[in-house]
């Protein structure tokens, strides 16, 4: 019996370190996701600036470096208004891809299908976003549900903070305005507690804003 007992507490023991061995360590993340970014630099020929243009009008490729290494480029600043922190409600539209794990996104509140038998992604911004709704977005009440500037993204995976909303997403409202259009790259530790806990950085390759109290 001891025997048999000793024999399942090894075998317990290998399965063990051996699905702990699968989990990335923090430092890792870091590293896999500075890769990442950088290719993804090279890739798109992005000049990093330490300070922002003259009046903010950023070339094609051009992005400032902010706080934590978010990476803005103004594409246009928007309206004047200005949005209010802990106040000011907030929707927005993008397309967004993730630099790091290509197929990451089919896992995010970002999937949407153009129809349930041809699995196409379809971006709630563009030409081709008739009938697409602002994020955050609920799918099941099919409804968009606005968060407050400043708000945190949300630990509880049915909250819809947990995939749409991160302080990463909201640093360039410091700087824009309603309807205003920028591209950002977000390192994982600032994005959405889904993209910190897998360790995704984001890239949005056009993020309009939209104030829910202009619409």
């Amino acid at each position: 019996m001891k025997k048999v007992f000793s024999i399942v507490w090894i075998v317990c023991a290998a399965l063990f370190v051996a699905s702990c061995g699968k989990t990335k360590s923090y430092t890792d993340m870091l590293k896999d996701e500075e890769k990442a970014i950088d290719r993804l630099i090279a890739q798109e020929g992005i000049e990093i600036l330490n300070d922002f243009p003259a009046d903010t009008v950023f070339e094609e490729n051009q992005f400032v470096r902010l706080d934590d290494d978010v990476l803005l480029n103004i594409i246009d600043r928007g309206s004047s208004d200005r949005a209010v922190l802990y106040d000011t409600k907030i929707l927005y539209r993008c397309i967004v891809s993730y630099p790091m794990d290509t197929t990451y996104i089919w896992n995010t509140g970002y999937c949407t299908w153009s129809d349930l038998t041809n699995w196409v992604l379809k971006h709630n911004y563009g030409p081709n976003s008739n009938g697409t709704l602002p994020y955050p977005a609920s799918s099941v009440a099919g409804m968009s549900v606005p968060f407050t500037y400043g708000d945190y993204s949300s630990s509880v995976s049915t909250e819809l903070s947990y995939t749409y909303v991160s302080e990463g997403l909201q640093m360039p409202l410091r700087y824009v305005g309603d309807r205003a259009r920028v591209k950002l790259i977000v390192p994982f530790r600032v994005g959405s507690y889904m993209d910190q806990s897998n360790g995704q950085p984001v890239y949005y390759e056009v993020l309009e804003y939209i104030f829910d109290e202009n619409l």
